[in-house]
């Protein structure tokens, strides 16, 4: 029997899963920095959150989410300026990969366009694809720091009738920069003027370096409800395997998203309980994490830059590098392999996240310096090794 009889048709031109999310068995002496899972592990105040809410009793259903995790995700949004109601305006959901989806599902039918950057976080492929909707690549261009930066002349010039949305995850994964206000301010204004929706990744903006600033895309002229924002836990609270994400939206478009039959599917009460906490104590956590990504990204970036042939620029915000090693003339994937298998390295190659970033690769900072000094030092010995 061939199960492919009974497969929903646009499951079988879905690939396996992400390069970066492939589970690998232990390999000794691996330094892993593919994946941006957070080397920290969470405060203990939030794992006893979690056992005191389970034995209060909050182990039952709450239906659309519990409204003090609602209100807490409210309140935090105070200090980007946005007003938001939780009842009509907060939606929770297991993660931010569940945002995702469940954005995707609210607005995409099959033919529909959505615009994706290239480069871009690879995340968002497989669920448009699903939906049957086209995806249409706006290259990103390089400013004079070597940074990808989206393009607004670029997304103009894919956009068409059919074209239901644009993703944009701001701060950028893997490209590393923070939206200037005119960036913001163009994509908004071409948003309103051909109808789209734009669906904005904001994961990373408690990283944020150089004194840049986020500027929120919903509180444009006109983008109330022609944003939806897709958050979570992961990166701000080092909380990936824990699954609590969000979306925030105008009161019409959440009313939308909420109609996605995803039932009951959404964090389990008693870590919104605990979100709660995190949310209200946990910033000297994260200003820890930041302080240490910062310390990591300043080596790295100069230990790159001074490997001959490395372009490696400072990015604005997250915590990835993404070096240009076109000078060696070798493919990413092939230099990421050949580090995989010699140096025990684990990489991404550009071509991940679109054919724009061929000659580069992505490395996350979530390992501690001293692993650090020692993956720069696999990379620089294999790279010098193309050059000979």
């Amino acid at each position: 029997m061939s199960v492919e009889r009974f497969a929903r048709k646009e499951l079988l031109s879905i690939g396996g899963a992400s390069a970066t999310r492939v589970a690998l068995d232990p390999i000794p002496g691996l330094i892993n920095l593919g994946a941006g899972d957070p080397d920290f592990d969470q405060p203990r105040f939030i794992a006893e959150a979690v056992y005191k809410a389970m034995l209060e009793g909050h182990t039952h259903y709450a239906f659309g989410g519990d409204p003090e995790f609602k209100a807490a995700i409210a309140e935090y949004y105070k200090k980007f300026n946005v007003d938001v109601d939780p009842q009509t305006q907060v939606i929770v959901t297991s993660g931010g990969s569940q945002g995702i989806f469940q954005a995707f599902a609210a607005i995409l039918n099959p033919g529909d366009e959505i615009i994706i950057l290239d480069p871009a976080y690879q995340g968002y492929n497989q669920p448009a694809a699903y939906f049957g909707a086209k995806i249409v690549r706006a290259k990103m261009m390089k400013d004079r720091n070597g940074l990808f930066r989206p393009d607004v002349d670029n997304i103009r010039s894919v956009v068409t009738e059919r074209t239901k949305a644009l993703v944009i995850c701001n701060p950028e994964n893997p490209a590393g920069c923070v939206y200037t206000k005119e960036e913001v301010e163009g994509i908004a204004e071409l948003a309103v003027e051909k109808d789209f929706i734009v669906i904005d990744d904001e994961i990373y903006t408690e990283f944020i370096w150089g004194g840049r600033k986020y500027y929120p895309m919903i509180t444009q002229p006109g983008m109330l409800e022609r944003t939806i924002i897709v958050s979570s836990f992961s990166k701000t609270f080092a909380w990936t395997g824990c699954r609590a994400g969000y979306i925030v939206a105008g009161p019409e478009l959440a009313g939308l998203i909420n109609r996605v039959p995803v039932g009951i599917c959404s964090v389990p009460v008693a870590f919104q309980k605990a979100g709660v906490e995190a949310l209200k104590r946990g910033w000297s956590f994260v200003d820890e994490m930041r302080k240490a990504y910062q310390e990591r990204i300043e080596y790295c970036v100069k230990r790159m830059n001074e490997i001959p042939g490395v372009r490696c620029p400072y990015p604005e915000g997250a915590f990835y590098l993404f070096p240009d090693i076109s000078e060696f003339g070798v493919p990413s994937a092939k230099l990421c392999d050949g580090l995989f298998r010699e140096e025990k390295l684990r990489i991404v190659p550009g071509t991940t996240y679109g054919t724009n970033a061929e000659g580069h690769v992505r490395l996350a900072l979530v390992a501690p310096i001293k692993t650090l000094e020692d993956a720069m030092d696999r990379f620089e010995r294999y790279v010098k090794k193309l050059t000979k």
